[in-house]
């Protein structure tokens, strides 16, 4: 049994020598403002009423107060499988996070093995000499991170699984906000065919009003040919208003990760209003409050993070480790001990990692155009949903009063018309404006509601997302 070391003396020289002459590695200020534009102090669009919580965790869709409502979102949020995609993204990423994190540990391997050898010929019995051999081995090898390459590949691949994070509540925002925009429009077919049909009686039963007029010489064919043609128009809504009715149900079955046809059925078409308008704070909280705006941050640091890792392959690297062997012939009887340290560096590549870097650098600079460019377009979408609502809130109201006045005016012309004093024509041009604008108001009221739905989405919720903090924690194992 003999035992054998090889220890280099200057093992340390080169990286000292590094040190020494100034080699800079790159640092990333993860609290850095990344935007390069100014955030407004306030939005354009006014904003008054109820103020949301400061802690941002609750569900935006429970202010309409519809159980129904209440009932969809979450079933989609527990079954659609786009939802389960992103899950599977941010199981991968976290994996890779972890693989990245490992890199930082000494690595212990063990290696064993068993053989045996003959010789040929040895003499005139023509036997052959045979040799066995055995060896056992444990070898331990560690890389230094001398420069900080390999703690910046985790961070970037933790960043990136933050990321992934951020993009399952970016879907669950928007698969929510798709349900009740759907959910509204259910609700506003259905309005509409029970006002088709309110329209389809009065309709019958002026038809039957202007014949009897026309039989008793009290009134001309076309009046009769006029009104006959209003009741053909309504009935002929009738198809396409049950076909856009079912093709949202489908949709909705769809975003609930049902079969379409599978029974996610709306009854209810009351179109209420929508509750008070929110305190939507201030732009700068959009940083915050937006998945997607979260994630782009992450993902400029996991950029940045890369420029590190190319940076560092610029310097020289430095592998500790060591080794036991058992060896013999066949029993294990001799141990070898040996412990090294190897330092390689950099001498010619032609400018490639300096172009590695360039590359990584210019990715950098791309997602930071990027980062601010989506800001400004969330100050955008919440600017936009919030003129829209003020807009259609003021529509509906210049709607129903104009409704109520052509109500008014077919009610007189339909008594001017019965007693002999006008022809029909007054009552038929009174009657298709009445009820358009009754198609029109249910139509406003569902405007409203989206336009509701278009604001929280902009403004990144609130939802609540109970397996967060479990998620990110995980990236931290």
């Amino acid at each position: 049994m003999f035992k054998q070391f090889t220890t280099p003396r200057y093992w340390l020289f080169g990286p000292t020598l590094c040190l020494l002459s100034g080699c800079a590695v790159h640092r990333v200020d993860e609290e850095a403002n990344l935007l390069e534009v100014e955030v407004p102090a306030s939005f354009s669009e006014p904003a008054t009423g109820a103020s949301l919580p400061n802690d941002w965790n609750y569900s935006w869709w429970e202010s309409f107060e519809d159980e129904d409502l209440n009932r969809l979102i979450e079933t989609g949020l527990a079954t659609n499988f786009g939802l389960r995609q992103y899950v599977a993204r941010i199981e991968q990423a976290t994996a890779l996070a972890r693989r990245a994190g490992a890199n930082l540990y000494p690595s212990l391997d063990l290696t064993a093995g068993y053989g045996s050898e003959w010789d040929g010929k040895t003499g005139a019995r023509e036997s052959r000499d045979r040799t066995d051999s055995s060896g056992l081995g444990v070898l331990l090898r560690w890389e230094l991170d001398v420069w900080g390459r390999l703690s910046s590949i985790r961070r970037a691949e933790n960043m990136a699984a933050q990321a992934t994070v951020e993009d399952w509540l970016g879907a669950r925002l928007l698969l929510s906000s798709a349900i009740a925009e759907t959910y509204f429009e259910i609700k506003e077919r259905l309005r509409q065919l029970e006002v088709i049909q309110a329209q389809l009686e009065i309709n019958e039963s002026l038809l039957k009003l202007t014949t009897l007029r026309f039989g008793q010489g009290q009134s001309s064919i076309v009046d009769v040919l006029q009104q006959q043609e209003q009741l053909e128009a309504t009935l002929a809504r009738v198809p396409l208003t049950e076909a856009q009715i079912g093709q949202l149900e489908y949709s909705l079955d769809v975003l609930l990760g049902q079969t379409p046809g599978a029974g996610a059925m709306v009854t209810s078409s009351f179109l209420g209003r929508p509750p008070p308008l929110p305190s939507v704070g201030i732009p700068a909280q959009l940083l915050t409050r937006r998945p997607d705006l979260r994630g782009a941050q992450k993902r400029v640091l996991a950029f940045d993070y890369d420029v590190g890792v190319s940076v560092a392959d610029q310097f020289p690297s430095l592998v500790l480790g060591g080794s036991i062997d058992w060896r013999g012939d066949p029993s294990l009887g001799d141990e070898i001990t040996a412990v090294f340290a190897r330092l390689a560096a950099p001498l010619f590549n032609a400018g490639e990692l300096r172009g590695e870097v360039s590359f990584r650098k210019a990715r950098l600079d791309e997602a930071l155009a990027g980062y601010s460019e989506r800001y400004l377009s969330a100050l955008f979408e919440v600017e936009a949903a919030l003129l829209e609502e003020r807009k259609n809130e003021e529509r509906l109201v210049l709607v129903e009063k104009q409704l109520d006045t052509a109500q008014r005016l077919l009610s007189e012309a339909r008594n001017r018309f019965s007693q002999g004093l006008t022809d029909y024509l007054p009552v038929f041009t009174s009657l298709s404006i009445v009820q358009n604008l009754e198609r029109e108001v249910v139509s406003s009221r569902r405007s409203v509601l989206s336009a509701r739905v278009g604001l929280h989405r902009a403004l990144g919720g609130p939802i609540l997302n109970p397996d967060t903090p479990v998620l990110l924690s995980s990236l931290n194992e």
